[in-house]
């Protein structure tokens, strides 16, 4: 009998648990909704940066190395 009533309350928690998630879940997604477009412009400048600093990375590192050197194991 107790071990009935604590798979009941282990199935009830673990509901109100996911209940919770989906809660934080929509939340989340209604904020993303509301500044979509700001979300866009910070993706924008986040991706254009890493692109730059790859560029100074591979101008860095692989553009100054003789030709025989680049490619060597």
């Amino acid at each position: 009998m107790t071990k009935l009533i604590n798979r009941e309350v282990e199935r009830t928690s673990s509901r109100a648990e996911l209940k919770k998630g989906v809660e934080r879940i929509d939340e989340d997604l209604s904020i993303m909704d509301r500044y979509a477009a700001d979300l866009a412009m910070a993706e924008y400048g986040i991706q254009a940066s890493m692109r730059s600093r790859d560029r100074e990375h591979k101008d860095e590192y692989l553009h100054s190395v003789p030709r025989p050197m680049k490619h060597r194991r």
